[in-house]
């Protein structure tokens, strides 16, 4: 059962991948090509800001636990 469940998820993440890649040519094909290119390049520098922005939170995350783990126990 739990097998039958992951061949239809991996069907369906096949699907949306081959949805969200035909729309995607097709909306680039509508510009020059160094024009598409840039707007994938700009894509890729928004997720990769995002992501600076998700690590940046994750160390003071991991701070915030490192100071916690060094309190003194409470009695």
């Amino acid at each position: 059962m739990a097998e039958e469940a992951r061949e239809r998820e991996t069907r369906f993440t096949d699907q949306v991948r081959d949805w969200r890649n035909t729309v995607t040519d097709k909306f680039l094909g509508l510009f020059p090509r160094r024009t598409a290119e840039h707007l994938v390049n700009a894509q890729k520098e928004g997720l990769l800001a995002v992501r600076s922005l998700l690590d940046r939170g994750i160390e003071i995350l991991d701070g915030d636990l490192k100071r916690v783990n060094e309190r003194p126990p409470r009695h």
